[in-house]
């Protein structure tokens, strides 16, 4: 499965779309080996960079008349490296499908791409930086984490660099484009952003006399639901279960489908609010009804590829990203009926709290240029050309949202699927990351809070009201 980004101030979610019931009809993805219509593709004309290059760049601009409309310098030369934490079969195509078509448009440049996974790739780079050698000349950055990394001198800001090759945050989904800048500079351009949505087998619900294309509304919908989805085995053990919510997504975000918030505008936290208390005396309802144990062990069945918990079909409903549809067109598996009917499996919105809307962390990355790179014009010329031109490809081959919106919203082949057309309306329910100035790391005051509760050591109420004073005296310290 694949993991939540990472939680930047958050912002109201607007208005949801209305459930979709998308059938398994799209196909795996196409690769493709140049981008085609809906991508932000240069042409040939020349002319001057806007601004006086940097050392490197001595070759004319080529400008590209879309949004985003900046120039290029095709006759860069250099040799760069570029680390990433792509490893999985689907990934790891798509990013050298990128790296190779770029090579067809920049001779002169060489890319060495490099998988770091992703526990280590920020550690180490954070630490070449300080060593000054050994540092990538791209990386793939935690978006939310630009704010730090502008702070602490890592990566080194590209404002000049955009400004000369008229770069603006115009082409992106405004968010993305936020959370990349830092005091009116940018220090990353975002790359893939993603949307949370439900996922649900329809083949599992029409056998126990649910209807295949209703999915849940609500929170009251998923425990009803799961009370016929529910399955154990003749020695009690859990053989399915319809629906938890700790599975692929955690207290943060389940507190906004209540109406919670984390903090207010003035960066005050609001961890033991009573939306977010309720929200997880809700999670502790849902662990109580399996038992922490029974869980932990019916979790441990989960494999890779069909194996996970939902192509198996021991997990009926679950909540995850856009982008595991990749995964469920890479593994094709099957969503069978106990009488041979293949219903595949069908997308929804995010089941909110009764009476409240749907929200979702929408996460993603960022390129950017780590300081003490001897590579800057090479590693830009990257850069701009996998944000503008690559995502087009890489969305087709793994599902995640590119963050230039044209390109989202107009490429053929991508909204040639029901399920993409629907992740489209689902962005409008999605918000950047919480982010507090004074205390970055805010959130994860939640985890330990949670793990109490759910090990009956404290209450819902307790353990926020022990989360919001650490979160208040480290505030208080850091505004000092």
């Amino acid at each position: 499965m694949l993991q939540a980004c990472s939680q930047a101030a958050p912002a109201s979610p607007t208005a949801a779309p209305a459930q979709a019931t998308a059938q398994q009809s799209a196909p795996p993805a196409t690769p493709t080996s140049a981008p085609t219509a809906g991508a932000v593709t240069p042409t040939t004309a020349s002319q001057a960079a806007a601004a006086t290059p940097t050392a490197a760049a001595t070759a004319a601009a080529t400008t590209v008349p879309s949004s985003g409309g900046y120039a290029t310098l095709p006759n860069t030369q250099g040799d760069i490296t570029f680390w990433h934490f792509w490893g999985s079969p689907v990934r790891r195509n798509a990013i050298r499908r990128i790296v190779g078509t770029f090579k067809q448009q920049y001779p002169g440049i060489k890319v060495t791409e490099t998988f770091v996974p992703f526990g280590d790739i920020w550690t180490k780079a954070i630490a070449a930086v300080a060593a000054g050698s050994g540092m990538p000349d791209v990386l793939v950055e935690d978006r939310p984490k630009l704010r730090d990394r502008a702070k602490n001198n890592i990566d080194i800001s590209l404002g000049d660099l955009a400004k000369r090759d008229r770069v603006t945050g115009d082409a992106f989904w405004p968010f993305t484009w936020e959370e990349a800048v830092v005091n009116g500079q940018p220090y990353g351009l975002p790359y893939e952003t993603d949307i949370r949505v439900t996922y649900y087998n329809k083949a599992a619900y029409k056998d126990v006399g649910l209807d295949p294309e209703k999915p849940p509304q609500n929170w009251d919908d998923l425990w009803a639901f799961a009370d016929k989805l529910d399955e154990k085995g003749s020695d009690g053990k859990l053989q399915r279960i319809g629906f938890y919510p700790l599975f692929f997504m955690g207290l943060d975000m389940w507190a906004w489908n209540n109406g919670g918030e984390w903090q207010d505008k003035d960066y005050n936290p609001t961890l033991n609010a009573k939306p977010n208390v309720e929200a997880l005396e809700w999670i502790k309802k849902w662990t109580d009804r399996y038992g922490k144990s029974a869980l932990d062990a019916f979790r441990a069945t989960f494999g890779q590829g069909k194996q996970d918990g939902f192509m198996s079909g021991r997990l009926a409903t679950e909540v995850d990203i856009a982008g595991y549809t990749s995964f469920l067109n890479f593994y094709n598996p099957s969503f069978t009926t106990k009488d041979k009917q293949n219903l595949g499996y069908g997308v929804s919105s995010i089941p909110p709290a009764p009476g409240h809307k749907p929200a979702s962390l929408s996460g993603g990355f960022a390129l950017s240029i780590p300081r003490g790179s001897k590579q800057i014009d090479a590693a830009w010329e990257f850069i701009k050309y996998a944000v503008f031109v690559g995502q087009a490809s890489w969305a087709r081959d793994t599902y995640a949202i590119p963050t230039i919106m044209e390109v989202a919203k107009t490429d053929p082949t991508l909204n040639a699927d029901p399920n993409w057309r629907f992740f489209m309306e689902a962005m409008s329910y999605g918000r950047p990351a919480v982010f507090n100035p004074y205390y970055p790391n805010m959130l994860s005051e939640l985890d330990p809070a949670t793990n109490d509760v759910l090990a009956g050591r404290k209450t819902a109420q307790e353990a926020l009201d022990a989360a919001q004073k650490k979160a208040e005296a480290e505030i208080a310290r850091n505004r000092k």
